[in-house]
């Protein structure tokens, strides 16, 4: 009995790797073709660095990017500028600020904007969608001053904003995707935050945070398919406010 159990043992040891192997290279489970979930199919990257990833591309992470130059326009009063071209077009502006600015531009078929600006504080927004089934979604709120020029040209691309000014400073954003089916999210909270983020592409996701007083973010997608990285700052260079991401994949 003796001598049969070291055949036995190592022939049971090459099924279980055998049966391990064949575990790790199936599909994972959850939905492997839905953007950003984690998991790798058809090109898609899920979660960023090599873990199972494909084409998971490069990213470069600058603690000390140059300033961002984004000047608040001058605002008094109330009003709004639309212009429309193409079929099927939405746009919408509400305004309850006493200073308040707001600008859409759409050309082309199906595409939806969406301004509130609220608050007690001073507001301008300017939004330009070129393409079909695009939408934007920009809020201002707040005692202080937002600004946000949102840029989409493309095709199904999606990009929300939400700017609450509670300082002396202005809240800054500069929000632009090329490509198709792009999402873009960005909220500002606080006083002097400033943020240019821009996607050259297809099928990416960008979702920033900025929290409190003094960030700086400069994040920039060129290729397809890029992880969302979810980036939180939460108040100035001390804190780690001030960043720099480039990623890209050589649009494969």
């Amino acid at each position: 009995m003796r001598k049969l159990m070291g055949p036995l043992f190592g022939a049971l040891l090459a099924m279980s790797a055998v049966s391990a192997q064949a575990d790790t290279n199936s599909t994972p489970p959850g939905a492997p073709c839905s953007k950003n979930n984690g998991n790798p199919c058809n090109g898609n990257n899920g979660n960023p660095g090599d873990q199972g990833n494909v084409d998971p591309g490069t990213t470069v992470i600058d603690d000390n990017p140059p300033p961002i130059d984004l000047a608040m326009p001058a605002v008094s009063d109330r009003g709004v500028y639309i212009s429309q071209i193409g079929d099927s077009n939405a746009a919408n502006v509400v305004q309850t600020a006493p200073n308040a600015y707001a600008e859409i531009r759409q050309d082309g078929d199906s595409n939806d904007a969406d301004v509130a600006q609220k608050g007690s504080g001073t507001a301008y927004a300017k939004a330009s969608q070129s393409g079909t089934g695009n939408f934007a979604r920009l809020r201002q709120y707040g005692s202080g001053q937002n600004v946000v020029y949102a840029m989409q040209d493309g095709n199904n691309n999606s990009m929300r904003s939400s700017q609450n000014a509670t300082g002396a400073m202005y809240n800054g954003a500069r929000m632009s995707q090329t490509g198709n089916s792009n999402a873009m999210d960005l909220e500002q909270d606080g006083s002097d935050n400033l943020a240019l983020l821009t996607q050259d592409g297809n099928n990416n996701g960008m979702t920033a945070v900025q929290i409190g007083d003094g960030n700086r973010l400069q994040w920039t997608q060129d290729g397809n398919n890029l992880s969302n990285l979810l980036v939180t700052q939460t108040g100035g260079s001390d804190a780690g406010g001030q960043l720099m991401i480039t990623q890209t994949n050589g649009g494969h």
